[in-house]
C-alpha cells in the first residue's frame, strides 16, 4: 500500500470550478481489490490502493450483504486526473460496491480526465456495482470506461446515474465533453454494449424529445441473473407514480431499466424502487441517503 500523493488543496466556487495552484498537479489513483468467500461471509482477500483511491469494507449488519465503499480523497475529478479500478468478486461471494457520496466531475481547463473500471465476477458470485450519482459541471472533460466480465452462473447488478449540475445552486450545464462507455461480457461473448457521447453545446440537444426533454438527471440500471426476465412486470409496477420517465425491457437473462427525472432526488427515488424489487429483502447500501 502506498500513501496518497501530495497535491495542493483545491478550492471550489458555486459553479464547481476548482483551482490546483501554480504547479498544476493532478490526482492519480489505482485500486485493486479482490473478495473471497470464507464460511458464510464475503471478506477481503487482497487490496492494493495507491494515490487518491481508497476502499473500506463495512462490518456486516442484518439485511445487508457485504458492502465496499470506494473513496476518492482528491475531492472530485478535474481535467488530467487518472483513475484505475480493478475489482474482483471471487466464487460464491456477494457484495455491493458503492461510494460515500456523489462523485463530481468539475470544470477542466484543457486536459481530459480518465476513469477506467474493470469488474470481474467469478462463478456463483453476486456482484452489485452501485455508485451514487455522478454530478457533471459545466465544461467538464471526462472519459469513463466500464468493462464487466461475468463467469457463467454469475449474477450482476450495475448502476450508473448522472445529474447535470446542482439544481438547488441554480447551475446549468451547457458545454461538456463526456464519453461514457460500458461493455459486459459473459465468458468470451460480448452481451451488452452502451456508449454515451456528450460533446460541445448540449443545452439544446438535451431538450429534444429523443433525449432528456429538458430534464437533467438520468440513470441506466442493468441486472443479469436467473430472475431478470421474471421481474420485468414487478419493476414496471414499482415505477408507477415515481416521478421518473422510465423504460424497462428484459431479454436473454438481462433486465434493462432507463430512468430520466427533473432532479437528482427524484431519480434516486426511482432507482431505489427498482433496487427494492431486484434485491428483495436487502436494504439499500448504508451510505445512501433516501
Amino acid at each position: 500500500m502506498f500513501l496518497a500523493e501530495t497535491r495542493p488543496r483545491r478550492e471550489e466556487d458555486s459553479q464547481g470550478i476548482t483551482a490546483t495552484g501554480a504547479s498544476g498537479l493532478r490526482a492519480g489513483g489505482i485500486l485493486r481489490l479482490q473478495l473471497k468467500r470464507r464460511a458464510d461471509a464475503t471478506v477481503l482477500d487482497r487490496l492494493y490502493q495507491s494515490g487518491c483511491l481508497k476502499a473500506r469494507l463495512l462490518k456486516p449488519e442484518p439485511h445487508h450483504c457485504a458492502e465496499v465503499v470506494l473513496l476518492n480523497t482528491s475531492g472530485g475529478i478535474v481535467g488530467g486526473d487518472t483513475l484505475s479500478l480493478d475489482l474482483r468478486w471471487g466464487p460464491a461471494t456477494h457484495a455491493a460496491v458503492t461510494t460515500p457520496a456523489c462523485e463530481k466531475l468539475y470544470r477542466a481547463a484543457a486536459r481530459t480526465a480518465t476513469i477506467q473500471t474493470n469488474l470481474d465476477v467469478e462463478e456463483g458470485a453476486n456482484a452489485e456495482w452501485l455508485p451514487q450519482e455522478t454530478i457533471v459541471f459545466d465544461r467538464a472533460m471526462v472519459r469513463r470506461d466500464l468493462q464487466v466480465r461475468l463467469a457463467i452462473g454469475a449474477t450482476f447488478t450495475g448502476l450508473e446515474s448522472i445529474v447535470l449540475g446542482r439544481a438547488e445552486m441554480g447551475e446549468t450545464v451547457q458545454n461538456v465533453w463526456l464519453r461514457d462507455g460500458c461493455r459486459i461480457w459473459r465468458g468470451d461473448r460480448l452481451i451488452y454494449a452502451d456508449a454515451l457521447n456528450l460533446c460541445g453545446d448540449v443545452s439544446k440537444l438535451l431538450t429534444h424529445a429523443a433525449t432528456l426533454q429538458g430534464r437533467r438527471a438520468f440513470a441506466n440500471l442493468l441486472h443479469f441473473g436467473p430472475r431478470a426476465e421474471a421481474e420485468l412486470q414487478n419493476v414496471r409496477a414499482s415505477l408507477a407514480d415515481s416521478g421518473c420517465f422510465a423504460g424497462v425491457s428484459a431479454w436473454n437473462g438481462m433486465l434493462s431499466v432507463r430512468l430520466v427525472a427533473h432532479y437528482g432526488a427524484a431519480l434516486r427515488q426511482g432507482v431505489a424502487r427498482v433496487l427494492s424489487v431486484i434485491r428483495g429483502n436487502l436494504a439499500l447500501p448504508r451510505v445512501w441517503q433516501i
